[in-house]
């Protein structure tokens, strides 16, 4: 496992021949939801709740949703199960949507980049470049523990922390050290296990990394202007 890390062109050859995927798909989640755990210990739900009802006011909600708002809201919060479990569960069922989603992706674009499309093999590439999860969330986990906040990024974002307009806010969010780590991973599994030419697997994966970079930010700027 750990040639993905240090000799991922090795660790992807081998996936040619045995597209082993499941192993490093647990390892992904679970190391998620470990870090989804620790930093929901961190968060100021007090704050939260005072940005959720500010934007309620911003938008002339009447009175009585937002007392129905608040009751809810407080609910959730008195309980831990709600706190913590709901952040966990919601860490894995967005980790599987992700990669998923990545997987298809890539995997319905290879003909177009002179590859054929083989599901399986594709889903392993992602599964096992995905493995950046363990050290991003060692680090962030260990940023989050030292800072006492759950507010913490290995981002561009780290340059601009108070940065108020909220696409550019996003965008730079999404310009993760490990993030291009892992999409720098994935575009050398295309090459070696689909034998693409030249550049077209960065030229894919950069492009998709792109687009939805820009769609987040675009949804992250609606949800602020909420």
């Amino acid at each position: 496992m750990f040639d993905i890390y240090f000799s991922p062109s090795r660790a992807f050859g081998r996936l040619k021949e045995k597209p082993n995927w499941l192993v490093p798909l647990v390892i992904v989640l679970v190391f998620n939801m470990l870090f989804v755990f620790i930093s929901s210990q961190y968060i100021d739900w007090g704050k939260q709740r005072q940005a959720a009802l500010e934007r309620m006011r911003e938008r002339n909600v009447p009175q009585e949703q937002i007392d129905k708002a608040t009751e809810g809201m407080d609910k959730f919060y008195s309980s831990p199960t709600m706190r913590y479990g709901m952040p966990v569960v919601s860490a894995l069922f967005i980790g599987v949507v992700a990669l998923l989603f990545l997987a298809v992706i890539y995997n319905v674009s290879l003909p177009l980049f002179g590859g054929a499309s083989d599901f399986k093999r594709t889903w392993a590439i992602v599964c096992n470049a995905s493995l950046i999860a363990v050290p991003s969330a060692i680090v962030r986990g260990v940023l989050v523990l030292l800072k006492g906040s759950a507010e913490v990024t290995t981002s561009l974002l780290v340059v601009a922390p108070n940065l108020k307009q909220p696409f550019l806010k996003g965008l730079l969010a999404q310009l993760d050290i490990f993030d291009f780590w892992k999409f720098m991973l994935i575009a050398i599994g295309l090459k070696v296990v689909f034998g693409l030419k030249g550049s077209k697997s960065y030229t894919l994966v950069f492009a998709v990394w792109v687009v939805v970079m820009l769609l987040l930010a675009l949804l992250g700027m609606g949800a602020g202007g909420r």
